[in-house]
């Protein structure tokens, strides 16, 4: 615990809490640096611009087994570290980044899209992803996702995706095989078939009803999406594995909403297979208690960055949001054990590219009990 809070204090006081008219080029260049990389841009439009993110992780977790004895330990990582390059010539979007952290270097997203009457999307990509899936790390509520979005193993997948969107409805179908680095290992694939919609039947400034299904087909265990939860923190070392087997029908159902500064979203989504059947979701609500609402994208379906309205910058305060989350997942079907979770969470929006997120959760399994305390400093460009 007390690595922790060491680790707290040195991310808040990497932070500057106030600024003076007489602050030099150097404080001003200092938060340019939290408002992320410049677009390099043309007359017609077309740029180019350096992406990436750190994601720095400290926790103090407790996990006791029903059956051993209590586990406490302490713990840090970078439970993201990535670099890449995005931009648009034309017609053409691309994007191309890879992750450094946990001690390995992985592809994530690397694709090509063309934006037509259709948008055909070739590369890299999550698979068929739920709206908790599809909203970017940076922009979650929370550290980790709700379980069940791991339990389904939501992976980053080569292949072709087609979409189409309006102002308030998006449509997404694809067919997927082996991911990047599976391919360059030569490890085993599958095929993956997956549609996703969803609808925002209210629109508006500040309020906003977010309705959304997805369904996904696994023709294969061989190669199959990584199907592992933890309970909370990253590093918790206590997990759940369903086993789903050959011909794995998933199906997804999403709802949220957005009312001024408080937000809520829900999740449920059930996976059978020729060898046993998962299901889980979760439920969880956020309120900013400095004014600010949560940005919403209605065309791609999902949260995006929300900017505080005083930043530190201009002289505030920073935007601050609590939230609270019930987590399911059953996996008695599969081979494993049903696990229920409570997460309290704390962030701190004091730029718009950096956050500081403390969460708690407390968990228990039919085969263990864990709680703990867990930190992140994040910055994104």
């Amino acid at each position: 615990m007390k690595t922790l809070l060491a680790s707290t204090v040195l991310a808040l006081g990497a932070v500057p809490l106030t600024t003076s008219a007489n602050a030099g080029e150097s404080d001003a260049n200092f938060w340019e640096l939290l408002h992320g990389a410049p677009k390099i841009k043309d007359d017609n439009g077309n740029f180019w611009k350096i992406r990436g993110r750190i994601l720095w992780d400290t926790a103090a977790l407790s996990e006791t087994p029903t059956a051993g004895l209590k586990n406490n330990f302490e713990d840090t990582e970078f439970r993201a570290a990535r670099i890449g390059i995005e931009g648009q010539y034309s017609n053409f979007k691309y994007k191309a980044e890879v992750d450094f952290g946990g001690g390995k270097t992985t592809a994530t997203d690397v694709n090509l899209t063309w934006k037509g009457p259709l948008n055909v999307t070739v590369g890299q990509m999550k698979a068929g992803p739920s709206m908790e899936e599809t909203t970017s790390s940076r922009h979650t509520t929370f550290m980790e996702r709700g379980m069940i979005t791991d339990a389904v193993g939501f992976d980053r997948r080569i292949g072709v995706n087609i979409g189409t969107s309006g102002k308030n409805y998006s449509l997404n179908g694809g067919v997927f095989g082996n991911s990047i680095d599976g391919a360059a290992d030569g490890k085993p694939t599958n095929n993956i078939w997956a549609v996703r919609g969803t609808y925002t039947p209210v629109l508006e400034k500040d309020r906003i009803v977010h309705i959304g299904a997805s369904v996904r087909y696994t023709d294969r265990a061989r190669g199959a999406p990584k199907h592992s939860a933890r309970w909370g923190s990253h590093l918790a070392t206590e997990k759940v594995k369903p086993i789903i087997g050959d011909d794995a029908t998933l199906f997804g159902l999403e709802a949220a909403a957005v009312m001024g500064p408080l937000h809520g979203h829900a999740e449920f989504v059930k996976e059978d297979g020729d060898l046993g059947s998962v299901d889980g979701g979760f439920v969880y609500a956020g309120y900013f208690l400095t004014g600010e609402t949560r940005k919403y994208k209605a065309s791609a379906g999902k949260f995006d960055r929300t900017k505080p309205l005083k930043p530190l910058s201009k002289g505030g305060l920073g935007g601050w949001e609590v939230a609270a989350r019930y987590d399911t997942l059953d996996a008695r079907k599969a081979g494993d054990e049903k696990v229920n979770a409570w997460t309290l969470g704390l962030t701190w929006y004091p730029e718009s590219h950096l956050r500081v997120k403390v969460n708690y959760t407390d968990a228990s399994g039919d085969l263990f009990s864990a709680k703990g305390l867990y930190t992140r400093l994040q910055i994104d460009w």
